[in-house]
């Protein structure tokens, strides 16, 4: 009959079902229904001029078959043909496989991962059971869920995954048991899920856990009595430091059944103490705060390590210690400025040096000299007595910069602190001299210690200082170095330079030397060309010479002719970053891709090689020295490209701070680029050891499971699961039985029909 009504093979279903419309509410199908009863009310009332009943009640059923068939086109009735199977009702076997998993138990030396083997072994027959009347299928969870297996667990179950997060758990296992019979959840774990405290329930756990639809059994591996541990738990700082400028962080201990003892918190740059505090823990508190305070020393990436003793007993060793790394950038550029004489170009330097709000300038004018003719005693005309033994000895190395503008050292600076300021640039520090009749060999530092460390050969019997206009210009091919950077682009650069005012002053005898760099010449109608700006590294540190006392012309006349001094401060500006070592100023630049890294990432060294005039060195071959934390230097070689940049790609074998020193190949200057980088392992299971039964528990209950701790006399046994009968829907057809010709065709013939009887009955 199937067949020959619809058109449906019988064979291939097995449940027939009326479907009814959704899409109106109770309310609304209550309200038509009245309708209906009163509209059939008043058409029978309508009747009553009909003399013949049958006439009457054969008008009203063709009414009532119409209405009845509007109400079914409402309805919308449908018959569902099914082929409905038997679903198999699941069980999911969760087996935690993070790193907490791997803690240990104290006094019995049991990790929490060989509670759950032996359990697991133990109770392999009730999981064979389970198999009559559920599928049982486990799983490896984490914060994601993996396929596993029961079979031979001891050897395929690790203990390795960074975290735990049983809201992605839950969240995976309803999608992968969407359309499925799951009946229960078996989770074998030690609650180690960091996002929750004690036995707090996140709402979006919360959601996901409402979604099952059996009960969630917690089996709890490993138990906090006897647990023993001392932690560094998190480290609170800034990822950035100033160099010289004492830098604090706060570091949380945490400490587990460590009774009453003093320990010492550690602050290690490799071999070297930074700083260390004592903490007094006490057995009735878990949690300290301590603050230190350190003074980094070095610039760039630096590494260090917070430590506190390892006591026998503790469960974990790797908490307590934890590598912090710290970019060290300089706060202030700390420059030292010696006038010897007031002048408008030393008054304008002073400005350009303190509108740059990164410098902390201290500077001296000589007022007068002892040979000025003042009717006056020597104390009252002197503000301050010029200390220069401090100067010069104590807080020379302080300084970021030292400047002589203009300036003769004697009667002021005792001849043997000259030799200071030698060591001090041989060291790492930056030395300029600028010109004027007081400079140079006018100064007497011919033949000095300082004549060792300026990059010009003075000569005695040369011309000394002359006032002479002249229009300085960038040496050809230094319009890149950075130290003339006045515009961005090379012919930009040029434009800027050509649009500078003359100088109006110059100091000639300067030679420059071998292995200095002429910067800045003046080119005379005749005669070769005469250094102006001329610098070079000496040692660590860098020197310079600026031959003329009159670069505030640069500022001055640009002022006065209607424009702006942007470039005279942009000159300085640029100047001093070169002669501090900035490190956009190094012609061997290197950097990682990041500052950390995690376990088995490949770290990537960038690096660009550039010539003295700071134009790309393509074909440069670099060599690379890493050092792993406590390994032996392994030696590498990388080249530039055409543009000068190249790149080095190394795999970190282990956790620590990664050395990295690079060195052009053959390159006599010796010039090296540190950097370093940071390899990390998520060691964040670790931070809160401990075992959180209250949460598993609180799954359990949130979803009419049981709570059990996994020791000797733990069983299977008292875990139940529910076991409906559910079916699955293969195959189904829905035909309309409202939608098609028939019913409106009746419709319309009722109400014509009827129609046509009121008419000939008299009735409108």
């Amino acid at each position: 009959m199937i067949e020959e009504l619809f058109g449906l093979d019988p064979a291939e279903f097995n449940q027939i079902e009326v479907l009814w419309s959704q899409q109106y509410s109770a309310w609304v199908w209550g309200v038509l229904g009245v309708a209906f009863l009163v509209a059939l009310r008043f058409f029978w009332t309508s009747l009553s001029r009909i003399a013949s009943t049958p006439v009457k009640l054969f008008l009203f059923s063709l009414r009532s078959v119409a209405l009845i068939a509007l109400a079914l086109a409402l309805l919308q009735p449908r018959l569902e043909f099914r082929n409905d199977q038997t679903l198999p009702n699941h069980i999911a076997v969760l087996i935690d496989d993070s790193k907490s998993m791997s803690i240990k138990s104290y006094p019995e030396e049991i990790s929490r991962r060989e509670r759950v083997v032996e359990f697991m072994e133990r109770n392999a027959k009730a999981f064979a059971e389970w198999q009559t009347d559920f599928k049982v299928e486990t799983y490896f969870v984490s914060d994601k869920i993996e396929p596993g297996s029961l079979a031979d667990l001891g050897t395929h179950y690790q203990a390795g995954k960074p975290r735990t997060d049983y809201q992605q758990v839950f969240s995976q296992l309803l999608q992968r048991y969407k359309g499925k019979s799951l009946q229960g959840v078996v989770l074998l774990s030690d609650g180690g899920d960091l996002s929750h405290s004690g036995g707090e329930v996140s709402t979006s756990l919360l959601d996901a856990l409402s979604e099952l639809e059996g009960p969630a059994h917690t089996l709890v591996a490993g138990a906090n009595q006897g647990f023993r541990d001392l932690s560094i738990e998190n480290v609170e700082m800034a990822n950035f430091g100033f160099i010289n400028q004492p830098s604090r962080l706060t570091v949380a201990i945490g400490a587990s059944n460590m009774g009453d003892k003093n320990i010492s918190l550690m602050l290690k740059q490799g071999p070297k103490i930074l700083a260390t505090k004592l903490i007094e823990l006490r057995e009735d508190k878990g949690r300290y705060k301590v603050d230190l305070e350190f003074t980094p020393v070095d610039l760039g990436k630096q590494n260090y390590v917070l430590s506190v003793p390892l006591f026998a007993g503790e469960a974990l060793e790797k908490n307590n210690r934890k590598h912090i790394q710290i970019k060290v950038v300089r706060d202030r550029i700390r420059i030292l400025h010696l006038n010897g004489r007031p002048s408008w170009d030393s008054r304008f330097l002073r400005e350009a040096l303190a509108s740059n709000p990164k410098t902390d300038l201290l500077s001296f004018f000589i007022l007068r000299t002892l040979t000025d003719e003042v009717a006056a005693p020597t104390s009252e005309l002197s503000l301050i007595p010029f200390p220069s033994n401090l100067l010069f000895t104590d807080y020379l190395s302080s300084f970021d910069l030292v400047i002589f503008q203009n300036f003769r050292y004697e009667p002021f600076i005792d001849k043997r602190y000259l030799d200071n300021i030698r060591k001090y640039v041989e060291n790492g520090g930056a030395f300029l001299m600028i010109g004027g009749e007081l400079a140079f060999q006018m100064g007497g530092y011919d033949r000095s210690v300082m004549e060792d460390i300026l990059p010009v050969q003075m000569n005695p019997g040369g011309e000394g200082f002359q006032l002479k206009t002249f229009h300085a210009v960038p040496r050809e091919g230094f319009l890149e170095h950075p130290a003339l950077q006045l515009q961005q682009g090379k012919e930009k650069n040029r434009a800027a330079w050509e649009q500078m005012a003359s100088l109006s002053s110059v100091n000639k005898g300067l030679t420059p030397k071998q292995g200095s760099q002429t910067l800045i010449e003046l080119l005379p109608e005749s005669g070769p060309p005469v250094p102006v700006l001329v610098t070079w590294e000496k040692g660590k540190g860098r020197a310079g010479a600026l031959a003329t006392d009159s670069s505030w012309n640069w500022n001055f006349f640009k002022v006065g002719e209607g424009g702006s001094g942007r470039n005279y401060y942009k000159f300085w500006d640029r100047l001093i970053a070169w002669m501090i070592g900035d490190p956009d100023t190094q012609t061997l630049q290197a950097d990682t891709d990041r500052d950390r890294y995690g376990e088995n990432q490949e770290a990537l060294i960038k690096f660009r090689t550039l010539q003295p005039d700071y134009s790309p060195a393509p074909g440069q071959k670099v060599g690379i020295t890493i050092t792993p934390p406590g390994g032996e230097p392994r030696h590498y070689e990388a080249e530039s490209g055409e543009d000068g940049d190249g790149t080095f790609r190394f795999n970190p074998d282990g956790e620590g701070f990664y050395k990295v020193a690079l060195e052009r190949s053959g390159d006599a200057s010796g010039q090296k680029m540190n950097t370093g980088f940071l390899v990390n392992a998520d060691e964040s299971e670790f931070v809160r050891p401990q075992v959180n039964a209250a949460l598993l528990k609180s799954i359990s209950e949130l979803t009419g499971g049981l709570s059990r701790e996994i020791n000797a006399t733990a069983s299977l046994s008292d875990l139940s699961f529910p076991k409906p009968v559910k079916f699955a829907k293969i195959n189904t057809r829905v035909i309309s039985l409202w939608n098609n010709w028939y019913m409106y065709g009746l419709m319309m013939f009722c109400l014509c029909l009827e129609w046509l009887i009121r008419r000939k009955s008299g009735l409108s």
